[in-house]
């Protein structure tokens, strides 16, 4: 037994020893979101809590290599050392005292097994990506569900998981998660040791555990979001209905739900509400916002959701977002936000200001509630939208050789042509002047042809000019007016492939999955040009290109790359090359 202790021991050190050389060495490619090597939702077992008034109901999901641990709650027919019908009450009783213990207010609760099963394991959607891990579609667990009487509400519980005598922690790989009234009081984590909870039944909002590690991801009830991006601010506001209630007559009680038909009547009441609230002043001028989003939003580890799915929302945890927008000429000097939202439970709100260089996080707190951005981007171009002119047409000649041919001629003018009769001086100049006309011809520069406009283009003249009508294009999008994106469209599109531009372009830059927000386009990709003929007036390209678009949003980083087939047609208007017609052969995502 102490040889075991020691080599766990060991391992531990040598894990700490490698984790701490990781951070070093890698610590300039971190990014400031949450990172973690917890991979909980992975473990053998799986174990949720669910405590009510009146009753805790525990789950399992028991996989193989730990059967032992749970041997009192598994049949004999699924495991040779499991319990059979004959010593089934006496081996539940051991498990409830002694393997998996649940302790409200220092009594040792004796639960209810309602079900056992054996069954294929419930498929978790990942922490961190949101998505499920397939490689575990078709494992079998053993599924236990325990119910447990409470006479009282417990104001602590203490869940202590298998343990085997002479050790402080458990060999059972456990990943666990704990709801109070439906509020996740951890994300999953590992349940290792005997774990305190304590219980606020009158907000469960606000239970929590005695180890600072097994908390929400999100357990701020109220976030602020500054966003400084070119011609736009945003301020967005994630908060807990329920904390609105000293502010606003809301008429819930802890356990009540907020039915569909009153959810767009709340949303209205609160957006309107906040509009005169935690002022946002631009270069020292209050400016009124528009209010741009409001959502029911979810809160995961791997980033705020919008709730696509309209249904009754548990009142006590339901979390709305709402996103002002403020338009604006180009990049401020200074934003700040007024923040004026405390009370008794809201001591501090976390707030992040975000502009292109990065993210700074902020904790805002009553005796300093001001956010405040100043304009450090020192080497900051605004994207700007500019005309194409047409330009002249050109020839690509080579001066210095001309003028040494040029000098040549004189020579021959001046000396005659029979070079034999020139002296040995003269020829010894010509053969400089020849020398120099060769070695001048790599020299060249463009001369322009007057009033002779350019109508046809080399590959990389060609590439240049379809990228920078394409990345006007896309920077029209960057204004929130309608009327604005138009008139910036209008500098390199003409006719009725206006309206087709607008509604193509702003469906292709959506993300659906957050409520339909538009990210900004970053970047723009030309990949292949090709002039094809045509017969239609102007030049015909046809063209292969990506577009990366990103928005920060809810305090994380959204992306979407789309990439395109398209002919492109082209044609000078009033001296400004403009695309005239757009025949999209192929929209992939990426």
């Amino acid at each position: 037994m102490n040889n075991r202790a020691f080599l766990i021991n060991k391992l531990l050190s040598l894990k700490i020893v490698i984790l701490f050389f990781t951070i070093c060495f890698y610590s300039p490619c971190l990014i400031a979101d949450f990172i973690t090597l917890i991979k909980a939702d992975q473990c053998t077992n799986i174990v949720e809590m669910f405590i009510q008034e009146g009753s805790i109901r525990i789950t399992f999901e028991l996989g193989e290599p730990d059967y032992k641990w749970f041997r009192n709650i598994i049949p004999i027919k699924y495991y040779k050392d499991g319990f059979s019908e004959n010593e089934k009450v006496n081996s539940f009783h051991t498990f409830f005292t002694k393997d998996f213990i649940v302790n409200a207010d220092g009594v040792v609760l004796i639960g209810e097994i309602k079900k056992i099963e054996r069954k294929k394991r419930k498929l978790m959607s990942s922490l961190y990506t949101g998505k499920v891990d397939s490689s575990r579609a078709n494992e079998y667990v053993i599924f236990v569900e325990v119910e447990y009487k409470l006479n009282h509400k417990p104001k602590r519980i203490i869940f202590t998981p298998p343990i085997e005598e002479g050790y402080d922690v458990s060999f059972a790989n456990i990943g666990f998660v704990t709801y109070h009234k439906k509020i996740p009081v951890n994300d999953i984590r590992y349940l290792g040791q005997a774990e305190s909870l304590n219980l606020n039944w009158e907000d469960p909002w606000y239970s929590y555990y005695d180890n600072r590690n097994l908390r929400r991801h999100h357990k701020s009830s109220l976030m602020s979001f500054l966003y400084i991006e070119p011609y736009e601010v945003r301020h967005e506001v994630l908060i807990r209905v329920k904390d609105l209630e000293k502010w606003l007559p809301l008429n819930y009680g802890i356990d009540d739900y907020i039915e569909v038909d009153e959810q767009d009547s709340l949303k209205n009441l609160i957006a309107n509400f906040l509009v005169g609230r935690n002022i946002v002043n631009i270069d020292g001028k209050e400016v009124n916002p528009i209010i741009d989003k409001v959502y029911f939003v979810e809160v995961r580890l791997f980033g705020i959701q919008i709730l696509q799915e309209v249904k009754p929302l548990d009142y006590s945890s339901a979390i709305i977002g709402v996103i002002f927008a403020y338009p604006n000429p180009g990049i401020p000097n200074e934003v700040t936000v007024n923040w004026d939202m405390f009370n008794d439970d809201i001591t501090n709100v976390p707030a992040t200001a975000t502009d292109p260089a990065g993210p700074m996080k902020y904790i805002l707190q009553p005796d300093d509630n001001i956010l405040l951005w100043t304009n450090y981007l020192k080497k900051y171009k605004l994207p700007t939208i500019s005309e194409i002119k047409v330009t002249e047409a050109s020839l690509n000649l080579p001066v210095i050789s001309l003028m040494m041919v040029s000098v040549i001629i004189v020579f021959l003018f001046r000396f005659g042509y029979k070079i034999n009769t020139w002296s040995k001086k003269i020829k010894r100049v010509a053969i400089v002047l020849t020398i120099l006309a060769l070695l001048g011809i790599p020299f060249s520069v463009d001369i322009d042809i007057p009033f002779l406009k350019k109508e046809s283009f080399s590959k990389p003249e060609s590439e240049t000019l379809i990228s920078e009508l394409l990345k006007n294009t896309y920077r029209a999008f960057d204004f929130r007016n309608e009327s604005d994106v138009y008139d910036k469209l209008a500098i390199s599109s003409h006719g009725d492939l206006l309206a087709d531009i607008y509604l193509q372009t702003k469906r292709g830059m959506v993300l659906e999955n957050q409520g339909g927000i538009s990210v900004k386009v970053s970047e723009v990709n030309v990949l292949e040009v090709e002039e094809i003929e045509s017969n239609k007036a102007g030049l015909a390209y046809k063209c292969t290109w990506q577009v990366i678009g990103t928005v920060g949003h809810w305090g994380h980083i959204h992306s979407r790359t789309n990439q395109y087939n398209a002919v492109l047609h082209i044609e000078p208007v009033n001296n400004v090359w403009k695309f005239y017609n757009i025949d999209i052969i192929e929209e992939t995502r990426i």
